[in-house]
């Protein structure tokens, strides 16, 4: 397993992966990190700075200078972010001026910390320069990538704290990221061994998490070399879960692990992040704009997989968004101008970017599947935050009347199974067949919902005469969070929640939304939850989008103006 850790450190980037890793490396072999790196600060020369006692007990202060890659000449000693000028920092301003005082005591070890080797070609001359500046209270030390691996196996993933089932996990899930469903399923099982296995303590949360962390890092730069980084974001969305499954019940309270914890979560989500804006700059951006650009790009000439595809694109697009909508609410309240204008620049980008989706991609107003009302809403609930009102009506009117056509023309309309080999044979020539696969519907009510927060009577008079007249024999519903939906919601450990079967379409927007409204007023399940309550609501959505559960009505714009006064 090492191996792979040499060459997932050797893959990294300097600023924003190797200096991330590295201090919650540090802490899981025993050290305390005092310094972590920070962007717009003047830092002399060190990345990351940790007190801890050495191999041999004795306590030092350790200084790290970060570089990625390979150490050779031209990072050496050429221009101002070169490495030597960074321990030229370290000694003459770091050291004398910028240790904390209860710490000026220790020795100070200046670590030259590389992703990859010590070149030969600069070997000699880092040696001298180590040699010259070598004193009683102030030594060097290299850290190469197999020496950083090393400590991997030695600390947070160390393999006597792995079972080998573990192991062969995490390796199968990193050796077959160009199969991302087989990669994926090994990493589920990974993260799924380390949960269960986890005591329900604190450090040790804090230690699995950091596990879950580093073993998605080492998937993602794996996934990104290989130019398919597919697994990657499907193991991104587990590890989010599992992760907040485990670390939930202990964030209260002020102490250091608790806020420890917060930390590592916080940067999991970031992680998350990252993978999901690489996957969308390198698949969706360069095709959205181009009509049928992004139909064409799937790998299949099946109708079926191109719309399986799509669907769950607009799913990804749309929980994206509202990750952002969430930072947009948090900075509102103590962010600086700059912070806000770039956020909400990427708000645009991104709404803009699932509008040419929709628009430029007709298969987006054929549903297959009755789940996919999952994506749909998930989209539509990102495009109502930036105010993209008329594409949502546009998009819902269009789904509507092909849905309603396709039934009654017994085309391709949505049906409730989800099995690959099922959606295959979908539809048959066979009207006891057609009533079977539509026997409940979660779209058409999501659709119904969304013509009325649209205030678009005429799609809701459609959908109102189609249930009560060629539909009438399908279970509408609505699910909502039950008192079991904490417990399994993050993990899909069970079924859960409640089902409003008792649903019916009505041709005004007011009386249509009312009952919703108030069943989710009446709901105290929903803010129970977790990650509502600690302010993650976009983790809810997540979930619901990865286990292809339901999103809970309580996220819909169920009130306002436009509602209350039009149709």
């Amino acid at each position: 397993m090492k191996l792979i850790f040499v060459e997932y450190l050797a893959s990294l980037k300097e600023r924003g992966e190797l200096d991330v890793i590295m201090p919650d490396l540090l802490s899981e072999i025993g050290l305390s990190v005092i310094s972590r790196p920070a962007i717009g600060t003047k830092q002399y020369g060190v990345d990351v700075a940790a007190v801890g006692a050495d191999d041999k007990g004795v306590q030092k202060i350790f200084l790290l200078s970060i570089k990625s890659g390979d150490l050779r000449r031209s990072a050496w000693d050429v221009g101002q972010q070169s490495l030597r000028t960074s321990l030229n920092q370290i000694l003459d301003v770091y050291v004398p001026t910028h240790i904390p005082e209860r710490y000026r005591s220790l020795p100070v070890v200046i670590v030259l910390c590389l992703g990859g080797e010590l070149h030969e070609d600069v070997r000699t001359d880092v040696l001298g320069f180590m040699d010259r500046n070598t004193n009683k209270s102030v030594k060097f030390e290299v850290w190469n990538g197999d020496h950083l691996a090393g400590l991997l196996l030695s600390g947070v993933l160390r393999e006597n704290a792995l079972p080998k089932t573990w192991q062969s996990d995490f390796r199968k899930s990193v050796a077959l990221v160009d199969e991302p469903d087989l990669s994926f399923g090994h990493f589920c099982r990974f993260v799924a061994n380390i949960a269960d296995a986890c005591k329900a303590n604190r450090p040790a949360r804090l230690t699995a998490i950091r596990q879950i962390y580093l073993g998605l890092w080492t998937l993602y730069v794996w996934a990104r070399t290989a130019d398919n980084i597919e697994a990657a974001y499907l193991c991104g969305e587990r590890a989010v879960l599992v992760a907040w499954s485990l670390l939930k019940d202990h964030l209260a309270g002020k102490s250091k692990p608790a806020r420890q914890l917060k930390q590592l979560m916080e940067r999991l989500i970031a992680l998350h992040v990252l993978i999901a804006d690489d996957y969308i700059a390198s698949y969706v951006k360069p095709r959205a704009k181009i009509r049928h650009g992004l139909s064409s790009a799937v790998p299949s000439q099946s109708h079926l997989d191109v719309n399986l595809r799509l669907f769950d694109l607009v799913g990804r697009m749309g929980i994206r968004g509202l990750w952002l909508s969430y930072l947009a609410d948090r900075l509102s309240q103590d962010g600086n101008a700059k912070e806000k204008e770039i956020v909400g620049d990427a708000l645009e980008r991104t709404a803009q970017l699932l509008t040419g989706m929709i628009q430029n991609n007709p298969i987006l107003l054929t549903p297959i599947k009755d789940n996919q009302a999952i994506d749909i809403n998930i989209a539509c609930l990102f495009l109502d935050r930036t105010g993209y009102c008329d594409v949502i009506q546009h998009w819902i009117g269009q789904v509507a009347q092909a849905t309603m056509f396709a039934f009654q023309s017994q085309g391709p309309y949505p049906c409730i199974y989800g099995e690959y080999r099922d959606l295959v044979d979908h539809p048959r020539d066979d009207d006891e067949y057609r009533i079977e696969a539509t026997a409940g519907s979660l779209l058409v009510p999501t659709l119904a919902v969304w013509a009325a927060i649209t205030a678009d009577p005429v799609t809701l008079k459609l959908l109102a005469d189609f249930t009560v007249g060629p539909y009438n024999h399908s279970t509408l519903q609505l699910w909502y969070p039950g008192s079991d939906t904490e417990t399994h919601l993050y993990r899909n450990s069970a079924n859960h929640g409640l089902t409003d079967t008792g649903l019916h379409i009505q041709r005004s927007c007011k009386a249509m939304l009312s009952p919703i409204k108030l069943e989710c007023e009446a709901s105290a399940a929903f803010t129970s939850l977790s990650a509502v309550s600690y302010g993650l609501w976009p983790l809810v959505i997540l979930a619901c989008r990865h286990h292809r559960v339901p999103v809970p009505p309580h996220f819909w714009p169920l009130s306002g103006p436009t509602i209350d006064s039009a149709c």
